[in-house]
């Protein structure tokens, strides 16, 4: 099976972005670059699942900011970049692109669980053909709140999650209730803040 055809297995499962927008610049070195264009080519870049999913857009980075505040559960000197989110708030993150290239480890960031996970075998081509289509990352895929939040005409702005308000760990439930629109700094730093404490 080419590369095509396995990062193919994701256009299957999440189609074409929409919107879709420019890609994000993860690479320095020239082959990984192109490598990377030939993945984005495929698939795209933008908005997946009715703006469930944010993946691989120029602005990503932008939210690089977010990983200071949890540094405390991440090892120190260690390059990353935000190549993708949820509209919960989780981060995928890419480490050492400079260095590894597409081959960059990827770790989930579950601001809920206030944890930083890394997955053997995960990077960009396995997150396309085997983690994201086949749900293997806990939880990050679950949008049963979304959707609900959607159907009964809520709309989240570019710059906003369905943010929980209390923390399944101190009585909160997976309730539409129990969530609400806000911009994404802030979100991290209020449960960065309460996982701290």
């Amino acid at each position: 099976m080419s590369a095509d055809s396995e990062i193919s297995v994701f256009t299957h499962h999440f189609g074409r972005p929409e919107p879709a927008v420019p890609p994000g610049d993860f690479f320095a070195d020239k082959f990984d670059k192109s490598l990377w264009r030939m993945m984005y080519d495929e698939v795209g870049a933008g908005w997946y699942r009715n703006r469930f999913l944010y993946l691989f857009g120029a602005e990503l980075p932008q939210l690089n900011p977010i990983l200071e505040v949890w540094n405390g559960i991440m090892a120190a000197d260690v390059e990353r970049t935000v190549i993708g989110r949820n509209a919960y708030g989780a981060l995928l993150v890419a480490e050492s692109t400079t260095e590894e290239g597409t081959d960059a480890p990827i770790g989930l960031l579950d601001p809920w669980q206030g944890t930083y996970t890394k997955y053997e075998g995960l990077d960009f081509a396995s997150l396309l053909s085997d983690w994201l289509p086949e749900n293997q990352l806990p939880g990050f895929l679950d949008d049963a709140v979304y959707t609900a939040f959607r159907q009964s005409g809520g709309q989240l702005a570019d710059h906003e999650v369905l943010a929980i308000q209390q923390p399944l760990s101190g009585g909160g439930t997976l309730e539409l209730g129990n969530f609400q629109p806000e911009e994404v700094l802030a979100f991290h730093q209020r449960l960065a803040a309460g996982n701290a404490t």
